[in-house]
């Protein structure tokens, strides 16, 4: 057994998804876990059907068009990816892809701020709803699509890398199609944050659609060679807290509205807490600069 990400063959039985029933190995080398034995083609186009975007599936996706409040998390991410765009280039940048971009929120609030919205999306249903929207979308997955090379200034990843049957590949054609200095802003969970630890098999993050679990350690390794000349990283996300209070409150009523607020700004609070090379909970962003 080899690893997916270095090709290292130090590869060892890391933890089993107790709802799902698979097994996840991790290397010891660049701190990657993946599933093995990887599920095959039919099966991961299946968890991408309609099914899976309006949740009806076993394994389904958020549907962004029932959540309220998204727009302030979207202006939150988006303004600080401008900030750190400008703090590298000192030019406004024009155009933003957004890899997995689902029904086009996020583009459509970066159309807001005068850039000119891209998207990958492998499902035709959601891609559709978001060409209606006026966002030019590339309709297949990362690794089928030929993206131009040199052409954009921000790139985004969101909770798309897990994913990915070769994240390494998928990670160079972005790496490609950045113009220098160009943005590429990843998020994804840590599987060796405490959180990942604590829960074991019981792990909310041990999904079907996911392939591949990145430490910290292993996601800026892999940016790194890559051929990102610096990472920036943030915990639990890049941008603050008020955008997620927002969207809790508008999403939630009664007395259990406010119980979550306090949940949401605790976990805000201990995500920024770091524990050697690792985060005690789960989230985690990079930003590779070009």
């Amino acid at each position: 057994m080899k690893c997916g990400i270095c090709g290292s063959t130090n590869v060892k039985f890391f933890e089993r998804s107790k709802r799902y029933n698979f097994d996840v190995f991790m290397c010891s080398d660049c701190k990657v876990g993946f599933r093995y034995p990887m599920p095959g083609e039919e099966e991961i186009e299946r968890f991408y059907s309609k099914d899976y975007y309006l949740g009806n599936n076993y394994y389904s996706y958020l549907d962004e068009r029932k959540v309220k409040g998204s727009s302030f998390v979207w202006r939150g991410r988006l303004n600080k990816l401008l900030q750190v765009y400008k703090s590298f280039n000192n030019i406004k940048p024009s155009n933003i892809l957004d890899i997995g971009c689902s029904f086009g929120g996020l583009l459509l609030e970066a159309s807001k701020l005068g850039l000119k919205p891209y998207g990958v999306e492998i499902s035709s249903y959601s891609s559709s709803y978001a060409k209606r929207r006026g966002i030019e979308v590339f309709e297949r997955s990362l690794e089928d699509v030929d993206l131009p090379e040199s052409f954009f200034d921000i790139v985004t990843m969101i909770e798309v890398i897990e994913h990915l049957s070769d994240p390494f590949k998928s990670v160079e054609k972005v790496f490609d199609s950045l113009k220098k200095g160009g943005v590429f802003l990843v998020q994804t969970a840590n599987i060796l944050g405490v959180q990942s630890i604590f829960w074991g098999g019981n792990y909310h993050y041990y999904l079907p659609g996911h392939l591949y679990y990145f430490s910290n350690t292993g996601l800026r390794k892999l940016l790194k060679a890559v051929g990102f000349r610096e990472v920036l990283e943030f915990y639990p996300v890049e941008f603050g807290v008020v955008p997620k209070l927002i969207k809790v409150y508008l999403n939630n009523k009664g007395i259990g509205k406010y119980a979550k607020l306090v949940k949401t700004g605790i976990y805000h609070t201990l995500g920024k807490i770091r524990i050697g090379d690792a985060c005690l909970m789960s989230s985690m962003v990079m930003i590779g600069i070009k």
